[in-house]
């Protein structure tokens, strides 16, 4: 009996793929064009004429081929993982990737080991075929060509940066891109007019943080929601406030005394894009290249601030985690908690270290957005301890009271529900198996001549049809029933450790790694002359317990 595949088709088109398409060079025929749509048709035709079945399609328009992080790629190979599908097609292997080590690694461990057959149609390769010896080479040149890309690419961007024209995709605050050459900066003066109020500031001694204060206590917006607004973009996501560093950085910055300096940053190589600094022999640098918004001998005296203000913090010891490093957020903002260490000097001339927690909001906005939200580590530790052991208890009491509790906490968790869907599942299964065994004897007797083309393509449409439903209503209940199982069993994982702390004295970081989520830290405030603050523990696995 002939093996039924179910086909994964991938099409890929990366920016330079569609600018420099042999479509729009009149190379080869549109129908042979790599966009997404004709690369799909081609590849439909070709599964079937086949005699394959079609299954899913997935796409990564935009994306690099030496990049395989890709969402369409990804969501292909769990498919391919789960059995949804068992051959990949693509139009060419260039399409797959162009990075010569990964795309091997597809081609001849990862396919393989999921038993999905892979072929190549433009490059009549096929993994199940006798003309695999040449995948490898022809992957080796597709590698080439993206090195070849990376450096032309690489030295045009160079020779601008040597001729003066910038080329960052935003202008720095305080500037815009000129209407008449984008590779030029023009002064924005409404922005301009803030920056120059930030270099008076701090030429009058006011501290980065003090500056972004001022700037939030007026509703000035901030640079990245201002270039979102002027550019007609949503602003939502930006961010919101002034903040100590982004004043830090407007104050550092060369290009308002009119000097542009590029190629500070780079890439490793053509295959890693994460950003290193270069040194700075490597930096180029124009001056008096565009409009300055603040005199050099502005700047310079603001520089000479600067220094002085960083020498206070030489000598101090490097900050190290603390104990509830990265646990804590604000119960209003949501922002994690920053730690603090403090030297108190007593009147008998010792001095006692403490470390505290505030509001990271707080803080980076020169205080003057969110509040305090201080807490100190000695505290919290004992509120800590306090709250596990009480929970420990609980479930040494009674386990069973305490795991329904949390149960019922899980949405939509009901027993007969459940029952009641994992039965559904067992008829499904039996169904789309029964599908999948008529599709392939409608093969056979296409083959045999027992049906017509005509017969043989309504009956394998009609039975693909309804596969199709059963088998995304099968993956919808299969998820349902895998999140509540998940939840349940973790659940009974968090009761087997929580009892192991009944006893709990001193509380360690690996604790709180092994028990503790997160915990929210609320304002203290004042209740019929007592003081309050709420603290509420977000354990692992099962969230609040209350």
């Amino acid at each position: 009996m002939n093996k039924l595949y179910k086909v994964g088709i991938y099409c890929r088109l990366s920016v330079d793929d569609a600018s420099n398409s042999a479509k729009a060079r009149n190379y080869i025929p549109a129908d042979e064009s790599v966009s997404i749509e004709n690369q799909r048709e081609l590849l439909s035709k070709f599964a079937m004429l086949n005699g394959w079945v079609e299954t899913k399609t997935y796409c990564d328009d935009g994306y690099s081929g030496g990049n395989f992080q890709r969402p369409g790629f990804l969501e292909m190979l769990e498919d391919a993982r789960n059995g949804v599908i068992n051959l990949i097609l693509v139009k060419d292997l260039s399409r797959l990737g162009r990075d010569f080590v990964e795309v091997g690694r597809y081609t001849d461990v990862v396919f393989p080991s999921l038993g999905c057959r892979f072929v190549s149609v433009l490059d009549c390769l096929d993994s199940e075929g006798d003309n695999t010896d040449m995948l490898h080479f022809r992957s080796l040149m597709n590698d080439y060509h993206l090195r070849d890309l990376s450096s032309k690419i690489k030295s045009v961007l160079h020779s601008k940066k040597a001729s003066g024209q910038f080329i960052s995709a935003y202008a720095p605050y305080g500037y815009r891109k000129s209407a008449g050459d984008k590779h030029k900066l023009v002064i924005d003066e409404y922005a301009a007019g803030i920056v120059r109020r930030i270099y008076d500031m701090r030429l009058a001694g006011t501290a980065y943080g003090q500056i972004a204060a001022a700037l939030n206590r007026e509703g000035i917006t901030s640079p990245r929601v201002y270039w979102s607004q002027i550019n007609g973009k949503d602003g939502c996501k930006a961010a919101q406030l002034w903040t100590y560093a982004t004043v830090k950085i407007i104050l550092h910055n060369e290009v308002y005394k009119g000097t542009l300096v590029m190629n500070h940053t780079g890439t490793r190589s053509y295959k890693d894009h994460a950003q290193i600094s270069k040194p700075e022999t490597e930096w180029i640098r124009h001056e008096a290249l565009h409009e300055a918004i603040v005199t050099a001998e502005e700047w310079e005296a603001v520089q000479k601030i600067n220094e002085a203000a960083s020498l206070h913090s030489v000598g101090r010891q490097e900050p190290t985690a603390k104990l509830f490093t990265g646990k804590l957020v604000c119960a209003d903002c949501k922002t994690p908690l920053c730690a603090n260490a403090e030297t108190q000097h007593r009147k008998n001339g010792t001095k006692k270290r403490y470390v505290s927690y505030f509001c990271g909001t707080y803080g980076k906005s020169g205080r003057s957005v969110c509040s305090w939200h201080r807490i100190y580590e000695q505290t919290l530790t004992q509120i800590v301890i306090a709250e596990i052991r009480t929970q420990a208890q609980a479930v040494i009491l009674d386990e069973a009271a305490v795991v329904d509790k949390l149960k019922r906490k899980i949405a939509d968790y009901d027993e007969q529900r459940l029952a009641d869907a994992k039965q559904e599942i067992s008829k499904l299964r039996r169904r789309v198996q029964e599908l999948e065994t008529m599709t392939a004897k409608l093969y056979e007797d296409k083959y045999s001549g027992a049906v017509s083309e005509s017969t043989f393509m309504v009956l394998t449409q009609k039975n693909e049809q309804e596969r199709l439903a059963k088998a995304e209503r099968l993956d919808a209940l299969l998820s349902k029933v895998d999140k509540a199982q998940q939840k349940t069993a973790a659940i009974q994982n968090w009761t087997a450790i929580i009892r192991k702390y009944l006893n709990l004295q001193d509380l360690d970081r690996t604790t709180i790694d092994e028990l503790i989520d997160h915990i929210e830290v609320g304002e203290r405030t004042v209740v019929d002359g007592q003081r309050r603050q709420d603290i509420k523990v977000f354990y692992r696995f099962v969230g609040l317990v209350e």
